[in-house]
């Protein structure tokens, strides 16, 4: 078993019409539904920053809402991928919202590499 962490991040663009529907049926439905099963750490949502900073030659546009779900390890994150919590929450989502509201920009997985600490 490789016993390093991961992380699925999930970079969403939101409706400005929706957005005050959408915050709260994910904080309040969604990861709840995705922290069933005790596969999930920790799962951790951002906004995007009204500022932005230029680095290298070129900023990209950026979904409005980042979240970073964090898995102790690769099986634990292949249960969740695989398992019952996020079919469900997948059912619901398309239930509740459909083709409208919100649009999932990417999700990708991380592996760790190296870290510190300040």
């Amino acid at each position: 078993m490789d016993s390093k962490p991961v992380i699925w991040s999930v970079g969403i663009q939101c409706q400005p019409e929706e957005e005050e529907k959408f915050n709260k049926w994910y904080d309040d439905v969604h990861v709840p539904m995705l922290l069933k099963g005790n596969c999930v750490t920790k799962v951790t949502r951002y906004r995007l920053a009204d500022k932005s900073y230029h680095v290298a030659n070129t900023t990209a546009e950026c979904p409005n809402y980042l979240t970073i779900y964090e898995f102790e390890n690769q099986d634990k994150f292949e249960s969740w991928m695989n398992g019952q919590a996020r079919a469900e929450a997948g059912e619901d989502k398309v239930e509740t919202w459909g083709e409208k509201g919100y649009e999932v920009a990417w999700a990708t997985r991380y592996d760790v590499i190296n870290s510190w600490q300040g």
